[in-house]
Order: C-alpha cells, then structure tokens, then sequence
C-alpha cells in the first residue's frame, strides 16, 4: 500500500501531547475556546486531564488577569506558591487558589510582605502608576520584591488587552522588568521583555506575534530616586519599542504586502463592478423574455 492509504495509530501520549501544543498556542482571550474545542478533538475527558499540566504554563506566560476580592492581580511564575495553583497578589499582599478554566481565585488569606525589600518594591510601584495610566488605560501590573544575600529582586510584570470577539480580534500587550540591586544601593542591572500578540480571525487566521529584550544598568541611591530612574528606562524602551513595530508595519504595507497581490488584474485595467452588475441584469432579462 503507498503511505497516504496506510492508518497510524496515534498513541495515548501523543493525543495529549498534540492537545497540550494546541493549548500553550491559544491566542490571548481565546483560552477557553480552545480547551473546548480540544476536548471535542479528544473525546476523552482523562486525557484532558493529563493535558491539563500546561494550563500553568499558559496562564503565567500569557499573564493572566484575575479578579482577587474585587482588584485585578496577575497570574504569574514569580507570583507562584506552589507552581500549580496558589497565587501571590503583591499589591494587597494577599495569597489565593487560581482555577484555570473559571478564572477565578478562591481562598484568599492574608500574607506578610518581604520587609527587607519593601520600601523599594513599594516606590517603584507607586512610580509605575502615572506612565501605565496614561499610556495603558486597562493595565493591570504586579511589581513583586524579595531579598537575598544583600542583593534586592523587583520583578514589574505588566500587562494590557483588548478582546473583541464580536469583530474577531483579540491583543495583548505584556512586559517584564527584573531589577537587581544590592542593599547598600549603588547601580541596578535591568533586564526587560516586551510582547505584543494580536489574532485577527475573521474569514481567515492571522496572528501577530513580536519580541524584544533590552537592559541597562540604572543609578539607584534611594528607593524614590531609583524608582523614578527604573520606570524612565521602561518609559523610553517601551515607546521605542511601539514607535519600531508601527514603522515596520508601514513599511510593509507599502512594501512587502504590495508585492503579495497585483495592484492590476492582468488586463492592467480596473474592473468595473457596476458595469459588471449591469451586463448580469440585463442578461437575466433577455433570457426571461
């Protein structure tokens, strides 16, 4: 028999594995509809279950909103407790149980902070809130801080969408910054990411998905000082980063898409719908008559 007429079994392990690579590439707004769809593909709600273990994945690599007692928290890896499924929200210094496919958190309680990096988690968070207002209206941000060994970690996780499914599209805008410092201040190394995913699905599939990384040491003598010095670095990286993707889509519109269709049918005249329109109608009527 030649290959296309010989049936291959497909293991247990490899349906889970193909359904756990569909789910980790759900586009952002779009993680429930995916999981349904695979578990129609699947017809097996115990392999589901095993392909289950990247909803953890997903949820923190996407950065997942979720409302804790009325307040918008991330879903994220520095956040984790457990690396399943018990969260750390750093603004209200509260932990809670996440559940992936209802989105919701449960069994809040109260944590303690991590005193000795509190004073420089706290500044930059409160100098992060007037840049995200302005430029990303619907953000929600988690700005986590530990010490250890006399080296302060801030980790800024930051994240803003729109879903409009109704139109078929849906973006998302994420970046994370870690900054390193010791105690005693002096220059911090900041490390960020940025990326922004857009699905376009209407009468096709498109997806966008673009990535930078940059760093830069940054003077840190007080945590107000410091902070305002961090959040003008994420300003100005940021706005490079948007400036660079919108002049790149411009030029490809002008170029690249140009050369993917004929500005001309190969007539090298335009045709006229309307006349086309006509040459129907009046042909209908002549063949009723």
């Amino acid at each position: 028999k030649q290959w296309y007429q010989r049936r291959v079994a497909i293991t247990a392990g490899e349906r889970v594995r193909i359904a756990s690579d569909f789910i980790k590439a759900a586009p952002p707004g779009e993680f429930k509809e995916v999981v349904n769809d695979v578990r129609v593909l699947l017809a097996n709600d115990k392999l589901l279950t095993r392909a289950s273990s990247v909803f953890y994945d997903y949820a923190t690599e996407q950065f997942t909103t979720v409302k804790v007692d009325g307040e918008d928290t991330l879903i994220t890896k520095e956040g984790s407790l457990d690396g399943s499924k018990r969260f750390y929200d750093p603004k209200n210094s509260k932990s809670f149980t996440y559940n992936y496919l209802k989105n919701e958190a449960t069994d809040v309680e109260e944590e303690e902070r991590d005193s000795g990096a509190e004073k420089w988690r706290e500044a930059i968070q409160t100098a992060l809130k007037s840049y995200l207002d302005e430029f990303f209206p619907a953000h929600v941000t988690a700005v986590y801080g530990k010490l250890e060994d006399d080296q302060v970690t801030i980790t800024v996780c930051i994240e803003d969408h729109k879903y409009n499914p109704n139109n078929f599209w849906n973006g998302k805008w994420k970046s994370k910054w870690e900054i390193k410092f010791p105690t005693a201040g002096g220059f911090a190394k900041v490390d960020g990411a940025m990326s922004a995913q857009v699905h376009y699905y209407e009468d096709g599939n498109v997806q966008l998905l673009s990535n930078k990384k940059v760093e830069e040491s940054v003077q840190i003598s007080s945590p107000s000082e410091g902070a305002n010095n961090v959040v003008e670095f994420i300003k100005k990286s940021e706005t490079d980063y948007q400036l660079a993707i919108n002049e790149n889509y411009t030029s490809m519109s002008n170029t690249t898409f140009k050369a993917l269709r004929r500005n001309l049918p190969i007539t090298q005249t335009l045709i006229d719908w309307h006349k086309l329109h006509g040459f129907q109608v009046g042909k209908d009527i002549m063949n009723k008559s």
